[in-house]
């Protein structure tokens, strides 16, 4: 009700000018009646969204479908969490839009792909994962996400396919194979150069952005899809499994390893790892 009251504050004024005394409280509350009406209706849309069916498929691994995994348990949206083993992607991959995963079937229908078009539909099913007030904010640090994921990819896509980057292909870089001396060197050469110059920049950039809103998240005090995109990449770098890349990687940047902290102990976040355990 305060919400609707104050979303009425403008008609107060236009209304006490322009009507008499008897007339002010009868047009004033049956606004505020409309407006209750109006999200008494968007919150039963809402759940009624929730009871929809929801398959979501990506290989047993984080990439590019964790953030919707995060989204869909913070949203308390129940779906079904297929991981595919390598063995069948080759079956599965022609039944997908782009040969790729993930993808999403909603209700029985045909699969959607790209990991940020299913964040925006998870966000109608949850609104709070992208309020209207936040929306720019929300939308700018995805953004910056997938920047900061740009500027990592040279770095692992030289290792797995690296005649993508135009190694390995014809003279004089015929020599860059796979697990050649060269190649290997080159990589690491790489990650040590991201670790130095991309990642203090980046996490230079969020910091700022966590102690702007006054945290602990990125856009304030609640987590929103944002968050869902940062995490995963942020996590990846304190696994120790990548090449060069020590696992205590974050702990230069304390504002990031306390945000990260804070996101893995919200009860939505535990529930999820206690259920792939």
């Amino acid at each position: 009700m305060m919400s609707s009251l104050l979303a009425c504050s403008d008609c107060f004024e236009s209304v006490n000018r322009a009507c008499t005394a008897s007339t002010y409280l009868p047009l004033v509350f049956l606004k505020i009646i409309e407006l209750d009406k109006m999200e008494t209706i968007q919150q039963q849309m809402v759940e009624e969204k929730k009871n929809v069916s929801i398959i979501l498929k990506y290989f047993p691994i984080m990439g590019a479908a964790e953030r919707v995994r995060l989204a869909l348990w913070l949203g308390g949206i129940a779906f079904d969490d297929v991981r595919v083993p390598h063995t069948d992607w080759v079956e599965l991959k022609d039944q997908t839009p782009f040969g790729q995963l993930p993808v999403m079937s909603i209700d029985g229908g045909p699969y959607i792909a790209q990991s940020n078009a299913m964040l925006q539909y998870v966000a109608t099913l949850a609104p709070k994962l992208c309020l209207a007030n936040q929306f720019l904010e929300v939308q700018e640090a995805i953004g910056l996400v997938d920047d900061f994921e740009r500027s990592w990819r040279p770095c692992i896509g030289l290792a797995l396919e690296p005649e993508v980057l135009g190694y390995g292909i014809a003279a004089p870089t015929a020599s860059f194979i796979k697990g050649s001396p060269q190649l290997l060197e080159t990589i690491k050469a790489l990650r040590k150069a991201f670790l130095a110059k991309e990642m203090p920049k980046y996490c230079g950039f969020f910091s700022t952005m966590i102690e702007k809103t006054g945290g602990p998240f990125l856009c304030g005090a609640e987590p929103t899809l944002a968050d869902c995109c940062l995490v995963p990449v942020l996590e990846r770098y304190t696994l120790g499994f990548i090449g060069h890349v020590p696992k205590d990687t974050l702990d230069a940047y304390p504002v990031m390893a306390r945000y990260l902290d804070a996101f893995k102990a919200l009860p939505q976040v535990r529930a999820y790892e206690q259920s792939k355990a």
